[in-house]
């Protein structure tokens, strides 16, 4: 295979991972991350990665944005979505007219990468494989898991092959005439994630409650309906099936098997979603707006109303500001607030 080069934009879970194996790989991978005792690691000791994979490895260099120079080769985008527009300042100018951006990220992150680059610049993956940032210089490798990786038009191009080859070093990947499918089906997903995130116990056992079962079938629903404004066709993902949350086609055992597989999907090493440990751990602000407000608005523009995920990301802003803790009467409070919301939209 063809030695390649990468910028990873974001050397934390997801960038760490698939910069690790790339190295690992025989590729020329140069990590770009804000951290600076991050990076200070990284050219001191090298990147570690534990857990399901164990690599120490050292990137071809390790940088902060403004020590970016071209050329830059494939640049793969893992900043957190709240942080891309700014990630992508310094890479706009720089990147190449055969170099392209590959968004790995979640939800609609990829549009920042468009509005930078333009689209024919811009491609997506959408992965099922993850991890945290353990320290400097440290990424714990959690859960393996294909992914998906596709231009926006749906065209399989030569140069989606060759990274398809590339990164197959990193888990199983295939090269999609339809990663949008896969990546709404992950933001249907994540409709649930976000709401386990206002109480204080294990994704797991918050799923594993029937009272709660037609609540969090209801927001995989809205998130459905938002992808049928998008003209998006859903795929089924690692055994859930968002299309089997639609009203019309929906079961209680039907319910019971895609928030299995959704909870089966979960990092094992860590049982609490990463929306939960910025509002518990880090004290920080989430990804709930550039996520699920992005997504509600899309939605909106195209005549979609997602009142129970609007409940959702209003009670995620109010512990965001201390106005309110993690309890299971907020999923209870969705509820509420998303009838609410419809009665009021007539």
């Amino acid at each position: 295979m063809p030695r390649m080069r990468f910028t990873v934009v974001g050397a934390g879970a997801i960038g760490g991972i698939t910069g690790a194996h790339l190295i690992a790989a025989g590729h020329d991978v140069t990590f770009v991350d804000t951290d600076r005792e991050h990076i200070a690691a990284i050219r001191e000791r090298g990147f570690t990665l534990e857990g399901v994979s164990s690599l120490m490895m050292r990137p071809k260099a390790a940088i902060h944005p403004a020590e970016l120079r071209a050329p830059l080769g494939t640049v793969i985008c893992a900043v957190k979505t709240l942080h891309t527009r700014t990630a992508m300042e310094p890479i706009a100018p720089l990147l190449g007219r055969d170099e392209f951006v590959l968004s790995m990220q979640n939800g609609l992150a990829y549009y920042d990468i468009v509005a930078a680059v333009g689209r024919e610049r811009t491609l997506v993956a959408c992965f099922n494989f993850g991890g945290h940032y353990e320290g400097p210089g440290r990424v714990v490798h959690g859960t393996k898991g294909g992914f998906h990786i596709g231009e926006l038009d749906g065209g399989v191009t030569k140069r989606l092959r060759a990274l398809r080859d590339a990164l197959s070093a990193v888990q199983e990947c295939e090269a999609s005439d339809n990663v949008l499918g896969c990546v709404w089906s992950k933001i249907a997903m994540a409709s649930v994630f976000f709401a386990t995130a206002l109480v204080d116990a294990d994704v797991k056992d918050i799923l594993a409650r029937e009272r709660y079962h037609d609540l969090m079938a209801d927001l995989v629903a809205e998130s459905v309906a938002a992808a049928d404004a998008m003209g998006v066709r859903l795929i089924e993902l690692h055994g859930f099936d968002p299309e089997s949350l639609r009203p019309e086609r929906r079961s209680a055992a039907g319910v019971r098997r895609a928030l299995e597989a959704i909870a089966g999907s979960f990092n094992p090493l860590q049982q609490r979603t990463g929306i939960w440990i910025d509002l518990a751990v880090r004290k920080r602000k989430t990804e709930a707006e550039p996520q699920l407000g992005r997504l509600i608005g899309e939605a909106a523009r195209r005549g979609v109303s997602m009142p129970l995920n609007r409940a959702v990301l209003d009670l995620i802003g109010e512990m965001e500001t201390a106005r309110r803790g993690f309890a299971w009467e907020n999923l209870d409070e969705v509820g509420r607030r998303g009838r609410e919301l419809s009665a009021a939209r007539g």
